[in-house]
Order: structure tokens, then C-alpha cells, then sequence
């Protein structure tokens, strides 16, 4: 026997097949190639990304995405990542190019986040050109990514994934307390349950039941901050909402109160941050309470610098964000949070939110009874106006909850009856019966439609535009035209409910209403009606969108929502 000697053909093929297995595990290792124009967006399946409850528009962070998007001629395209961790690993590593939507604690600068590059969003907070401020790293190689020879170095030697000091920190658009839930139950509530079990857009829960991407919506934003987690021994954010002992619970919220460690499993507790707390407490159960606990969780941006290109436009976005003359976060944060009672934030003095300090459990439990006892026997009645009028039903379904409770027979002091509460002149100029409640739920979807076409010269925004619609069904369209002169004329646009609902409450007070064609007004009627129907309205859709159990007497009325709501 003796030893194969390879002639130089079978060198040359083994060389080649040597080749071959390298370049495939290259294309296997390595971020697709950046197309440049495709924004790959790393972010969790938060409510603030893409909504699920909300009917006001896509999400928070979706429009502000689309809007830069928009701005330079991007594609936006999703990267799913089940943490902050996860997204900004993403972009790192050259797989996505912005991490978005979560909070990082201020345990140190640059978004909190040790060792970030932070964006100064001052116009002469850094390189024009690049995006970077002064205080960037060294470069590394000119596109996003890992090299060839780094990748090459890495897989030889074992070495660290590329560093996230690479990334920049945006400047922070956007802040939230970590709140500290806690249940008197042993069996955790709905939709904790559901979030727990889920198993992501499209799939199927553990018992057979269609997922609905609820798994991440109380991803725990408390725990990321570079220091790791906040309390040790927790679950990590990507096991959802953390079941905390009582005794555990009582070193994180430092309460004096919480339940003695000889009964741990007496309480469950959970850390969310504030944002999804009050997006979600009111589908909670009844015995949940909140407390907002440790330091502010702040939003940001996060992008590698190394994208020139990319970085420059992203920097140049920013820098119009934080202008004062900007206004687009203002009217996003009031279009998706503004409408949130005050009383669903958390107190901050080491006690928990009783029933008295809620958002007010009373009004959410009638709401729920409303809605499995009293609607039904209207739905199609509702449904039948609201086709012929173009309005949601379930928008048209919080008027009347609003107004009357759906009680046909009510009266107020003001002399507005019926369950649309309808004025007699009002009642007249429909050619309605106001006591009928059939004949007023017609009447009133009419008279909604008629005040939006009557708001037709103002080239208002689709949600600002039934926001109006819904203050001058209120206080009447006079007012309502007041009001806007007077916004105007205090140097706003008339243009938006946000600076309408600051403007409205002062035509009650003489030094304003003198200069207003119509006179005094209970403005702030005007907005706590409209700030309440958005909330109910917030809810239906709420209810629908988790298959609870209240949405089975709203289902008939999902027929009838316009094509093209809100824009109709």
C-alpha cells in the first residue's frame, strides 16, 4: 500500500470545491446586499409600531417611518425583532438599517444606551454630511454591514459580533414611566393571558385559536437599559409581560405595603411601560393596579453612521423633527395618546391606582354592560344609519353611549332628549321624533354628516375633520367656527384639535367670547365630549380586535364601516 498522491487536476479541484463551500457559507453569514431604496426597520410588535387597538391610523412610529420615507423616496420594509436587543443586534450587524420603537432608561447619555454615538439634533451638533456628531467612532468600513475580511476574522477567530457603538442614538422624541401592575388574583387577566399564549401574526395560539401578534405587545421596555435588567431574576422583555413573586415586587416598587413574602403567589405583578399601560388597562380585568416606578424611559432613533447617505437624510429628519415650528410628533402623540383620560396615569407617591383612581373602572364596566345589553336591540337600526350616512357604526355607537347610555328616555338639563340627545330645533330641521329612538339614531347620523360636509372648506386632516364634526354636534357649529377664528386669531391655524381643544374652553371667559361672533360657549363641554367619544370609540375597536367576548354584539355592525374610512 502507499499513500494517494493527488495530481495537480484533483488539487486544482479541491482548491475549487474549497472555494465553493466558502462562498456559500458567505451568502448563508452575510446581510443581504442594502438596497437603497428600502428602509429595513428593525422594531418590536409594540402598539406604538403597529397598532392593533387603535382605530386613528397604522401606528405611532409607522407614520413617523412613512413620513421619512416618503420624504426621500424610501420603501419601507419590516425586520422582525422580538426585543430591543434583537433590533438593535439588526441594524448592527447590517441586517436592518433603524431601530425603533422602544424606550431605554437614562442610566447614562446618549439615549441611555453606554457607549452610543448620540445624534445632536442642533445644526451644529456635528457632520452635515454624515449625520454624526463630533463624538463619532472610527470609521469602519464605508457600507453598512460587516466586511468580507471582518467576517472572515470573526468565523477564524471567534471574536465579538460587530459593536454596537457603531449606532447612533437619534435624539429622544417621546417619554415613559415603567409601571409596576399588580393582580389580587391568582389567575392572570385577559389580555395577559392571551399575550402570553400568543404566537405571533398569523399563527395559532396553544389551545387552536388564531394568533393576532399580541405576544409582544407588553414587551417589558423597564428592562433595557444597558446595565441589563432591572431587577435580577426576571423573565427577559421576549418572554412578554414578567409574573413577578410579591416579594420580589416589593424590592422593585420599594412599596411598604406589598403582600408579605409568606404568601408570594397571593399577587401577581407586572412591569410595562407607560405607553402600553395606558393603551391596554382598559381591557385589563377589573383588579389590575398600576404604579409608575423607577426613572423615565426615553425613544429613539438608532442607525449606523456608516451609511453616509442614509445617515445624512436620517439626521436631516431629526433636525426638522425637533424644530419649534414642526408639529408633526404633536400631532401624532395627541392623535394616538391625546385622547387618554388623565386618570389612567399612574400616581407616583409609592401607592397603587385604587378604583378611585383609575380611568374610572365604573364607566368602563357600564360600557361593557352597555354593549352586551343595550346595543344589540339597536344594532341594526345603527348599522342601516350608518351605511346611509358614511360613518363607522362603532364611531357612531360611542356618540350614543356618550350621550344617553343608550337610554331612550334621557333628558338634560340643558333640554336635549332621546338617545342621540338631540335639541328640539335640531329634531325640527331633521324632521325627526328625538323620544323615537330609532328616528333619532337616523337623525342623528344625518345630522354628523352634515356638519363633516359643512367643514368641507377647510381642507382639514381626515381625524381632525370628525373631531370638529363631533364639538360641533356638541356646541353647534357656530361655536365651533368661534372657536376656530379665535385659534387663528391667537396665533394657531384653526386647523387642528390639538390647538382647537387649548382654544374651545376660553369662549367661556368674557375677554374671549366678546370677540366671537355667537358669544359664550361651554367649551370645555366641547372637549371633554369629544376627548370621550374618542376613548369609547377607542375601546370598540379595542374589543373587536381581541376577540373579547363584548365583540360578538359588535360584529353586526363591522358590515358597515365605510371603504374608506376615516376619509369619507
Amino acid at each position: 500500500m502507499h499513500d494517494h498522491i493527488f495530481t495537480t487536476r484533483e488539487r486544482f479541484a479541491l482548491f475549487g470545491l474549497g472555494i465553493a463551500q466558502a462562498f456559500l457559507l458567505l451568502l448563508i453569514l452575510l446581510p443581504a446586499p442594502r438596497d437603497s431604496d428600502v428602509l429595513r426597520v428593525a422594531a418590536p410588535a409594540r402598539e406604538r409600531v403597529l397598532t392593533r387597538l387603535s382605530p386613528y391610523g397604522p401606528g405611532f412610529e409607522q407614520e413617523l417611518l412613512t413620513a421619512f420615507c416618503d420624504r426621500y423616496g424610501y420603501e419601507l420594509r419590516w425586520v422582525k425583532a422580538d426585543g430591543r436587543d434583537e433590533a438593535l443586534r439588526l441594524v448592527a450587524d447590517g441586517y436592518a438599517d433603524v431601530a425603533v420603537g422602544f424606550g431605554a432608561a437614562p442610566d447614562g447619555e446618549n439615549g441611555g444606551l453606554s457607549g452610543f454615538t448620540a445624534f445632536d439634533a442642533r445644526p451644529d451638533g456635528g457632520d452635515e454630511a454624515s449625520g454624526v456628531s463630533a463624538a463619532s467612532p472610527a470609521e469602519t468600513d464605508s457600507a453598512p454591514g460587516i466586511s468580507l475580511a471582518a467576517l472572515l476574522a470573526r468565523l477564524a477567530t471567534g471574536a465579538d459580533q460587530t459593536p454596537l457603538t457603531d449606532l447612533v442614538a437619534g435624539p429622544a422624541y417621546d417619554h415613559a414611566r415603567p409601571v409596576l401592575v399588580r393582580w389580587s388574583e391568582p389567575d392572570l387577566p385577559e389580555p395577559v393571558n392571551a399575550v402570553l399564549r400568543d404566537t405571533g401574526p398569523g399563527g395559532t395560539t396553544a389551545d387552536g385559536q388564531p394568533g393576532a401578534g399580541l405576544r409582544s405587545a407588553l414587551l417589558l421596555t423597564a428592562w433595557e437599559t444597558s446595565a441589563g435588567p432591572a431587577v435580577p431574576g426576571l423573565l427577559p422583555p421576549s418572554g412578554g409581560p414578567a409574573i413577578l413573586p410579591a416579594h420580589m415586587a416589593a424590592e422593585a416598587s420599594a412599596v411598604p405595603q406589598a403582600v408579605p413574602q409568606s404568601t408570594p403567589d397571593a399577587t401577581r405583578h407586572a412591569l410595562v411601560d407607560g405607553d402600553s399601560w395606558r393603551l391596554w388597562q382598559p381591557f385589563m380585568a377589573e383588579p389590575t393596579a398600576g404604579r409608575a416606578t423607577g426613572k423615565p424611559l426615553s425613544y429613539h432613533w438608532y442607525w449606523r453612521g456608516d451609511d453616509a447617505p442614509l445617515a445624512a437624510r436620517l439626521a436631516a429628519f431629526w433636525r426638522m423633527r425637533t424644530a419649534p415650528a414642526d408639529t408633526l410628533l404633536d400631532d401624532l402623540t395627541e392623535r394616538y395618546f391625546g385622547f387618554l383620560p388623565e386618570s389612567l396615569g399612574v400616581p407616583e407617591d409609592g401607592g397603587y391606582a385604587g378604583a378611585s383612581g383609575y380611568a374610572d373602572i365604573f364607566d368602563l364596566m357600564d360600557l361593557m354592560t352597555v354593549v352586551a345589553e343595550k346595543l344589540p336591540a339597536h344594532a341594526p337600526v345603527i348599522s342601516q344609519a350608518a351605511a346611509r350616512s358614511n360613518i363607522d357604526p362603532l364611531l357612531l355607537s360611542a356618540v350614543i353611549f356618550q350621550e344617553s347610555r343608550f337610554d331612550a328616555s334621557a333628558r338634560s338639563k340643558t333640554g336635549v332628549r332621546g338617545i342621540m340627545q338631540l335639541t328640539q330645533s335640531t329634531a325640527l330641521l331633521l324632521k325627526v321624533n328625538r323620544m323615537n329612538p330609532s328616528q333619532s339614531i337616523r337623525g342623528g347620523a344625518r345630522y354628523l354628516r352634515m356638519l363633516w360636509d359643512s367643514l368641507d372648506d377647510l381642507n382639514l386632516q381626515p381625524w381632525d375633520r370628525w373631531f370638529f364634526t363631533l364639538a360641533a354636534f356638541n356646541q353647534g357649529p357656530g361655536h365651533l367656527r368661534d372657536a376656530i377664528r379665535l385659534d387663528q386669531q391667537l396665533g394657531g391655524s384653526g386647523r387642528t384639535w390639538r390647538e382647537l381643544k387649548e382654544t374651545f374652553p376660553k369662549l367661556a371667559r368674557p375677554r374671549y367670547h366678546a370677540l366671537t361672533r355667537y358669544g359664550y360657549c361651554r367649551g370645555y363641554e366641547a372637549v371633554a365630549f369629544v376627548e370621550s367619544v374618542r376613548y369609547y370609540y377607542y375601546i370598540l375597536n379595542g374589543l373587536v380586535a381581541l376577540s373579547r367576548p363584548e365583540a360578538e354584539h359588535l360584529a353586526p355592525l363591522l358590515d358597515a364601516v365605510p371603504v374608506r374610512w376615516p376619509a369619507v
